[in-house]
């Protein structure tokens, strides 16, 4: 709330661990990369709030051009004091998402451990550090908050909810990696926590790592995989690794077998016991085995979720659930809860990783009322597009149509591929359509062609779809009380349909929707109108404005050099319009029948 005096209070929450990764190579410099990447504190990340109201957040990555950066998030917290107009010297407090000093005694059992806390994760390290990337606010220490606390505040907060059950999932935060809330009245309670022996999210990250894929990255692969596998194959396997007990409760024995330091540090003892059970260990190239292991793990997860609300539903008779943490992002998995029946209604924090305990460490101690009732709609939280500029001697040809929505559906409609960045940059990991690439999903093939073409990754990647709020249903099985804004929630296609979209169904009759309301993003709706107009099909591919291994673009020039260095044919920004030699004649042509007069054939 404001000060006495009139100034409102103004508070910075970031999130990161700056070092983790420094630490780790220096006392395990063998490691291959891979295994170095299994570290605490990725994705650093600012954001502030203003007299409760949240009005900026960003992370460092989209600043560094480092995916999942965990370094101290200086940029990040000079963006979004731009963003707000706050000068440091308004800045009442500063707060961290970690809070590790509560578990100090935990630390005190080897000298590596003493020596991480001491060098990483001890929570006055956070005040040096913000006093020398920022000296202007050596006047304030850092405020360390409780982990999954700030999870749970990002989740219960711009849920809608009035009471639900609040559960985080993630690798571990100090302590715990599974924790259920009560949210009623504006007050979280907690019911319920578990230790990293029950952690899904470092379930997942062996799963990931022993596909071959990176962990704490490539999750998400493993998620796509798992739709065109077999989860029959190696059932009896994951039944052993995940055990489901009284209470909601689970264990994961999986995690147990790393007795060593080395094995702490990599789970090398828990992927031998995968491979001791049959499950092969990927290689190289993935093939249906793999696939079939990737299922097995993907539906133990769903069980092992079910499980935990289904309890705390017949327990406090909540039936609405929000959801935050890393596992919160398995899109497979909430969708199959949110259409099971078990609960009225499903909310996914957007950022639901470590960058939105950014957020969350800012909302500790706002009136939560009031901060649910400003909360914003949508995560468009970063800075401008045009923050700089697209630069003046690029060779490509341009134009400002006096209509680019409708140019762009044409584009579209003949096949091209077009980036498109507007406004605010959001904020999470998902484009949802203000740094976003844009394409028809009416052919498969256009899911191959984004993928090879554009983004430079996996072919079995799934590509998915915005479309227009009043078609959604039309197109997909949407559970009652769930919100579908931000690309959370993976939802049956309808069948009857799944020709017309081909591009964005999964292998396993899927999508991750994104709707769009014209209230809330104007401008992308009446390019999916349009498009609807010209085709009958209100949904296009938006994926994000970015090639494999770089952040989302985020400024003018981001998105130029993304256009510049694939095969995109098409960008926007803002309302000028740049094209590949390629795709001059049909951007002449859409713009010469955008401006005929209406009735003109």
């Amino acid at each position: 709330m404001s000060e006495a005096g009139g100034r409102p209070s103004v508070v910075l929450g970031y999130s990161g661990f700056d070092g983790s990764a420094e630490f780790k190579r220096a006392h395990f410099p063998d490691l291959p990369d891979s295994e170095a990447r299994l570290f605490q504190g990725l994705d650093a990340a600012a954001a502030l709030v203003v007299d409760g109201e949240l009005v900026a957040a960003v992370q460092q990555e989209r600043y560094s051009g480092v995916k999942f950066d965990h370094s101290f998030p200086a940029e990040a917290i000079r963006a979004c004091l731009g963003i707000a107009g706050v000068p440091a010297a308004d800045v009442d407090e500063v707060r961290h998402g970690f809070d590790y000093g509560m578990t100090r005694v935990l630390s005190l059992g080897d000298e590596l451990s003493r020596r991480r806390y001491d060098e990483v994760y001890r929570p006055e390290r956070q005040t040096s550090l913000l006093h020398r990337h920022l000296p202007e606010l050596s006047g304030l220490s850092v405020r360390p908050v409780r982990h999954h606390y700030a999870h749970a505040l990002t989740a219960a907060v711009p849920s809608g909810f009035d009471e639900a059950l609040v559960v985080v999932l993630d690798g571990m935060g100090e302590v715990h990696a599974v924790s259920v809330y009560r949210w009623a009245g504006g007050v979280l309670t907690r019911l319920a926590a578990l230790d990293f022996r029950s952690s899904l999210g470092l379930f997942y990250t062996v799963m990931t790592m022993h596909l071959g894929f990176w962990p704490n990255s490539d999750e998400y692969k493993v998620m796509a995989m798992a739709a065109s596998g077999d989860a029959g194959r190696f059932a009896a396997a994951m039944g052993e690794a995940v055990v489901l007990g009284p209470d909601g409760r689970f264990d994961i024995p999986l995690l147990q077998h790393n007795r060593d330091q080395l094995s702490k540090e990599t789970f090398a003892a828990s992927r031998r016991w995968l491979a001791e059970r049959g499950c092969p260990p990927a290689g190289g190239e993935c093939s249906q085995v793999h696939f079939d292991l990737a299922a097995a793990g993907q539906r133990r997860l769903e069980e092992a979720l079910t499980h935990l609300v289904s309890h705390w539903v017949d327990r406090t008779g909540l039936r609405r659930v929000a959801f935050a943490g890393g596992v919160a992002l398995n899109c497979v998995a909430v969708g199959k809860l949110a259409a099971s029946g078990l609960v009225d209604g499903v909310y996914v924090q957007p950022a639901a990783g470590d960058e939105g305990t950014a957020v969350g460490a800012a909302l500790l101690g706002a009136d939560l009322r009031h901060a649910a009732e400003r909360y914003p709609v949508s995560t468009f939280l970063g800075p401008d597009v045009d923050s700089d500029r697209v630069p003046a001697d690029h060779p490509y040809f341009s134009v400002e149509p006096a209509d680019p929505e409708a140019v762009v559906a044409r584009l579209l409609a003949k096949g091209l591929v077009v980036g498109w960045a507007q406004g605010r940059l959001e904020f999470g990991p998902r484009a949802l359509g203000n740094r976003s690439i844009l394409a028809d999903p009416r052919r498969r093939e256009t899911r191959d062609q984004v993928n090879a073409a554009v983004k430079f990754r996996e072919g079995f990647r799934p590509l998915a779809p915005i479309v227009k709020s009043e078609c959604a249903t039309r197109f997909f099985h949407v559970p009652a009380g769930t919100n579908m804004r931000h690309m959370t929630i993976a939802v049956p296609v309808r069948a009857e349909r799944a020709h017309e979209i081909a591009a964005v169904v999964h292998d396993d009759g899927t999508a991750r929707v994104q709707v769009v309301h014209a209230s809330e993003q104007p401008r992308l709706w009446r390019v999916l109108d349009e498009f609807e107009r010209l085709t009958g099909v209100g949904a296009l591919i938006n994926t994000s404005l970015n090639v494999k291994g770089q952040p989302t673009a985020r400024s003018a020039s981001e998105a130029f050099r993304t256009f510049d260095g694939s095969r995109l044919d098409v960008l926007v920004v803002g309302r000028s319009l740049y094209a590949k030699e390629w795709a001059v004649p049909e951007v002449l042509e859409a713009v010469a029948r955008v401006a005929e007069p209406v009735g003109t054939a």
